[in-house]
């Protein structure tokens, strides 16, 4: 999310000579500038939200404020779906590479168009989905999509509004055919090069699904579930969990809500990150 210089086809940062740990490293330190950057960016918000408060109030009473009869609607909003791997509380989606189920569960809180999250994903994924295949650990996945609201202006310049969130809708849907892991890994492999470009409608629809393996029938059904937005209502609820749970920067990693850290750890050694995980549980 704070580097705008990762993307698919892109070396990690600082070059291709650099190891993996050391750009897992200069990712983390990113990362940590960013979330002094939104304790800042939170304090402006709050500034402005109270501002527009007293000026809502203000015109209301002066009855500028009209009570039309346009009130927003959903469009193009079906049926609406639980994914198949959904933890119990719908916070939340359970790799379906999951083998053990007494496994401690490593949750990673991510967003489709963070940067940082890609070089994660990148450098981490490959580690954490063996270790999920092992039955060494559980991996679930809970998105967040504030980045909507941060990039909202580039985004609408590319036409790709609402990337974070569309793109978690997409992975839902790729569920209901048994390729929640395929899309989702796509979908970082076809992360935006720049932070802002997004998420095209043919990329989330065509592309990524054709990546992840998605053909014939069950492309009619996952086009179908992302045309009419089937997965809104679950990706809307687990938003707010990761609000609830005071989740304000991606990637987070966490075991029994007890952070994870992976700074200084061998992340080509899956007993080194199986280590860490293991610390926090």
């Amino acid at each position: 999310m704070a580097s705008k210089n990762s993307g698919r086809k892109q070396t990690p940062p600082g070059g291709a000579g650099m190891s993996r740990r050391e750009a897992l490293r200069q990712a983390q330190a990113a990362q940590a500038a960013h979330q002094k950057r939104v304790r800042l960016a939170l304090i402006v918000v709050c500034a402005v939200a109270i501002i527009a408060v007293i000026v809502v109030v203000a015109l209301g009473a002066t009855g500028r404020i009209g009570r039309g009869t346009d009130e927003p609607t959903a469009t193009n909003l079906g049926e609406q779906i639980t994914p198949p791997h959904a933890n119990a509380d719908g916070s939340g989606i359970l790799s379906p590479l999951n083998s053990n189920d007494s496994a401690p569960t490593l949750v990673i809180y991510e967003d489709y168009q963070c940067p940082i999250c890609q070089t994660y994903e990148e450098q981490l994924g490959p580690v954490f989905s063996s270790l999920a295949s092992s039955g060494q650990i559980r991996i679930e996945y809970r998105t967040r999509t504030f980045l909507d609201q941060n990039l909202e202006q580039l985004n609408a310049a590319k036409g790709t509004a609402e990337s974070s969130k569309r793109a978690a809708m997409a992975a839902v849907c790729a569920d209901q055919v048994g390729k929640f892991q395929e899309y989702h890994d796509a979908a970082y492999a076809a992360a935006p090069a720049q932070e802002g470009d997004g998420y095209t409608e043919e990329q989330l629809r065509s592309e990524i699904a054709e990546a992840a393996g998605i053909t014939g029938d069950d492309l009619t059904t996952f086009q179908s579930c992302v045309d009419e937005n089937q997965a809104q209502t679950f990706v809307e609820n687990v938003e707010q969990a990761g609000m609830d749970a005071g989740v304000t920067a991606t990637p987070t990693f966490q075991v029994n809500g007890n952070p994870v850290s992976f700074q200084g750890v061998d992340i080509t050694s899956e007993e080194s990150v199986l280590e860490a995980i293991r610390a926090a549980a």
